[in-house]
């Protein structure tokens, strides 16, 4: 008999840190402290002892596995790994612990469709949580009972002359934060250029900024970051526009011959804020998921980085 470590442990790339927060917290509600998640070392050096204990709970001591899948899963180290502890869990005739949440259009793997699949943005985050607890149960694991919904007292209609209250992304002072949010991209997407172009030696790797836009050169591909704001002038109607992009998409001498730039993925992005301290991006149409600044930047960076071998 299996000697379970943990309720719930948890796939996902480390840009997706928020929608992490916002499903451990979810399940904490009823599981408990049993959840494990390993994100990426900030320093990125290696750590084989925590390599090691990460794929002991992914291949078998985790009650239930939810993976995050997404473009990237799979790609960077920590859920390569993941990839190989969950082929073990397989063999072991272990697919129905694991349930595959569908964040984009990437196809799952093959090797995964035998595990229970679903897709974030048709189902939402609460009915995520609550599968993921019903793999708990049928694992003979202990949860606690549902939360009972408090009343909501019915809010008195207000007059048709008075304004109510003001949101704060409707406030003049929301776009002090939307300027700190892009110079957070900015900031983030520079220091990801530098270290390629560094590492690479190569030239062909730079970056643009102008107002409210940003232009990456990846060699061969791009990638654009530009806020479209919204007719009311309200920072809830305006969206952040990411385009990865096949060719050239910077004007510089040295790209020759290049060939004129064409869209390969589109993304829209809607920011959320009920005060200056709690901004985040969510994808149009992808319910549930939700980014930082910083991790936008990594993740969309990455991501059309990833077009230059492909």
């Amino acid at each position: 008999m299996t000697d379970f470590t943990h309720d719930v442990a948890i796939s996902a790339v480390p840009y997706d840190a928020m929608l992490v927060a916002e499903l451990s917290e979810r399940l904490a509600r009823r599981v408990g402290p049993g959840l494990f998640w390993r994100a990426e070392r900030d320093d990125m050096r290696p750590d084989p002892a925590a390599d090691l204990a990460s794929s002991s709970v992914i291949s078998e001591s985790a009650r239930v596995i939810v993976v995050l899948h997404q473009r990237l899963w799979g790609r960077d180290g920590v859920t390569a790994a993941d990839a190989t502890a969950l082929r073990e869990r397989i063999r072991a005739k272990r697919h129905k612990s694991i349930r595959v949440v569908k964040l984009d259009q990437e196809p799952v793997p093959t090797w995964l469709k035998t595990a229970h699949n679903c897709v974030m943005s048709e189902i939402g985050i609460e009915s995520v949580a609550d599968a993921v607890i019903d793999g708990v149960v049928a694992t003979g694991g202990k949860v606690m009972a549902k939360p009972v919904p408090v009343p909501v007292e019915p809010v008195a209609p207000r007059p048709a002359w008075s304004e109510g209250h003001q949101t704060y992304m409707s406030q003049p002072r929301a776009q002090t934060a939307l300027k700190r949010e892009f110079e957070m991209l900015t900031s983030e997407l520079a220091g990801r250029v530098k270290f390629e172009s560094d590492r690479l030696g190569d030239k062909q790797v730079e970056m643009h900024c102008a107002p409210q836009r940003l232009v990456v050169q990846l060699g061969p591909v791009g990638l654009s970051m530009s806020w479209v704001a919204g007719r009311s002038g309200n920072l809830a109607d305006g969206r952040l526009l990411v385009i990865e992009w096949d060719g050239a998409i910077t004007h510089r001498r040295h790209m020759g011959g290049a060939k004129t730039a064409s869209p390969t993925r589109e993304q829209l992005y809607r920011p959320e804020a009920k005060g200056p301290d709690d901004w985040c991006w969510r994808p149009e149409g992808g319910e549930g998921s939700s980014y930082s600044s910083r991790n936008l930047a990594g993740q969309c960076f990455t991501s059309a980085n990833m077009g230059r071998t492909e």
